[in-house]
């Protein structure tokens, strides 16, 4: 599944002269994700030689790797120091500063990068990333455009594009980024994903349960796919076809708090009463503030006519904030009499994430 933000830009390492098998062994070991022994490596080679922007460079990206920001910072500037053209050095100084809360900072060092390689559509596609966490949504779609402009099959530059424009409520926008992005890739399960996200975003729900279906063809394991399909069944009134979805997310996430209380709302629906009960607790248990689960399953007890049982859960509602709970407490819970009302509880929003 494709990476929110455009991964931490990659280096060519070209080994020459006296280090030579060691600058490849360095490589070959980060390549293999053996980050630890790359470490020593370059950390003999930066001893032996401490002008070597190769060696730096390599100890730089394999400390981003252990997710060590601060000491990759230092390494990338000391290759700004050694060579003070090196764009790509610039651009990981950016990112680990950015990875480290360093907004301005990071923001100043991409535009040296962009200054000393103008067509550098990467550095354009990370400074967006660091203008949409700044807030400055319309700085990070120039930012998006522009590497897009300059590198027309640049995959991370229309997801990033498009997840701004969610985030916007420019869902048509969002939607033909993603198909860019699928005539790039026919089979990525994440750009039909998010193209189902943004037609629910337009009440297309029969629409958007076709995106899930492809995502789901080319990653059978996606939950949260299966979770958005039964969404769509759900809000199409297919409440079967959604109690399926929702029991296969269960199976591959069994402690999904979401889809125990989607299910039980289709069993609601289907009259099944006692089942609906189970699965609201089993949300409650995997969620313990989940004050939409203790509603739901006082309703589900006031079918039952477990009174008492309904009145305790429209409590825990009330008290967790759940704006219909203290109706339900007036008709059921203070002497009044009625009959049971089938209620008409909304599922949850669709299922994805936005860039943080």
């Amino acid at each position: 599944m494709k990476s929110f933000f455009c991964t931490v830009i990659g280096f060519l390492y070209f080994a020459n002269g006296l280090f030579a098998q060691d600058k490849a062994q360095g490589v070959s070991l980060y390549n293999d994700g053996k980050y630890a022994d790359a470490l020593k490596i370059y950390d003999q080679l930066i001893r032996v030689n401490d002008h070597d922007t190769d060696s730096f460079f390599g100890r730089g990206m394999t400390k981003m790797a252990l997710n060590d920001y601060a000491g990759a910072e230092v390494d990338f500037k000391r290759v700004t120091k050694l060579n003070p053209r090196d764009a790509d050095a610039f651009l990981n100084v950016g990112i680990a500063e950015f990875k480290q809360g360093d907004n301005a900072d990071a923001i100043e060092d991409i535009k040296t990068s962009i200054a000393i390689r103008p067509n550098y559509a990467d550095a354009y596609n990370y400074k967006g990333n660091v203008d949409y966490a700044m807030d400055d949504s319309v700085r990070a779609l120039y930012d998006y455009t522009n590497a897009i402009r300059l590198d027309s099959s640049n995959i991370d530059g229309y997801f990033n594009r498009a997840y701004v424009e969610i985030d916007m409520h420019r869902f048509q926008d969002a939607y033909n980024d993603l198909t860019n992005v699928l005539f790039i890739d026919p089979k990525d399960e994440t750009a039909f994903f998010y193209r189902g996200l943004t037609l629910d975003e337009m009440k297309k729900y029969l629409d958007a349960a076709a995106q899930y279906n492809y995502a789901i063809l080319y990653d059978p394991k996606y939950a949260e796919a299966y979770l958005n399909r039964g969404l769509d069944k759900y809000q199409l009134k297919f409440y079967d076809g959604a109690k399926e979805d929702f029991t296969q997310v269960l199976k591959l996430d069994s402690d999904n708090a979401v889809a125990y209380y989607c299910r039980g709302l289709c069993e609601h629906l289907m009259k099944d009463e006692k089942s609906a009960v189970n699965d609201y607790g089993l949300a409650i248990k995997y969620q313990s503030d989940y004050s939409e689960a203790y509603y739901a399953r006082g309703t589900s007890f006031i079918v039952l006519n477990l009174t008492d049982a309904a009145c305790t859960d429209f409590n825990s509602a009330n008290r967790l904030g759940y704006p219909a709970a203290q109706s339900a407490l007036n008709y059921y819970c203070k002497g009044k009499q009625g009959s049971a009302r089938q209620t008409n509880q909304q599922p949850p929003k669709k299922q994805g994430w936005i860039i943080q």
